[in-house]
């Protein structure tokens, strides 16, 4: 018995919320192991890569997500597998019943033996108790999503519990949210049987506060998107992870929001605008 991977990290409670976030908008997804080596680039400075990365689209292809966890931000990080990818499938909900059952002191270990590569063996430990899952794995397509690089004329930084409160607030009166932005101001609106509601919020660029950072050649160019509020409650799951989030804006495009995944990497989140009602 050959072990052909195995992560081991003491932020499993950052884990489970990212876990937890991603389990309302997917069913099974695809996690990619890749080893931790070290390349150089162009200029010959040395950059580590590897890690492990899950890029999926929801069912309605509407969201699309991506999430990467550097591998030398875990505690530990062993790959040994004799291709450069090690892709397993995994249903969210199961999985997710497995890290329920940690403590909040609990180390989390992932690992595959090569005589049963089906097996996704999870080790949550504390100093006085051991639980072991050998969860079964599932062989799904691997899809290949294509990202072009795209320059948002607007990144919005703001607290994540701000975030978290607007999005709520809004989601009791809409199921809609625009999001607009021009120079230093951010306006969220809504129009519901309540009526028209709308937050003006000015940039105070400043960490405690809103900081509103420009690209656009065109100081004065207004840049909004309407998008359903459903989906941006289950992003704010992530609002525990980091203390702030960032928001990328463009016209007609998707709206990216970013979350930092505690020291451990990065999730973001595309979500399309909503259609124009008729």
């Amino acid at each position: 018995m050959v072990c052909i991977l195995e992560l081991k990290t003491t932020q499993s409670l950052h884990i489970k919320t990212l876990i937890d976030s991603l389990n309302p908008l997917l069913t099974d997804i695809n996690m990619h192991f890749y080893p931790s080596i070290i390349k150089n680039n162009k200029d010959d400075i040395n950059d580590k890569v590897g890690g492990v990365i899950i890029k999926e689209v929801n069912k309605t292809s509407s969201i699309l997500i991506h999430c990467k966890l550097d591998a030398d931000k875990f505690d530990s990080y062993y790959y040994n597998y004799k291709h450069d990818k090690l892709t397993i499938g995994v249903n969210l909900a199961n999985f997710l019943k497995c890290i329920k059952c940690m403590t909040n002191c609990d180390t989390m270990t992932w690992k595959i033996d090569d005589d049963d590569i089906n097996k996704l063996i999870m080790i949550l430990e504390s100093s006085n108790e051991k639980k072991t899952f050998k969860i079964n794995l599932m062989d799904l397509e691997d899809t290949d999503y294509e990202i072009e690089p795209v320059k948002f004329p607007y990144q919005i930084i703001m607290p994540t519990s701000d975030f978290q409160n607007y999005c709520k607030n809004m989601s009791s009166a809409t199921d809609r949210m625009e999001i607009k932005c021009l120079t230093n101001t951010m306006f969220m609106a809504g129009n519901g049987e309540l009526g028209v509601i709308e937050f003006e919020l000015t940039a105070t660029n400043n960490s405690s506060g809103l900081i509103i950072k420009k690209t656009t050649s065109n100081p004065n160019e207004i840049v909004q998107g309407t998008f359903e509020l459903k989906y941006l409650i289950i992003f704010t799951k992530c609002s525990n992870l980091c203390s702030h989030v960032n928001l990328f804006l463009k016209n007609t495009y998707p709206i990216i929001i970013e979350y930092q995944v505690a020291t451990l990497g990065k999730i973001k989140f595309a979500l399309s605008p909503c259609k124009k009602l008729d």
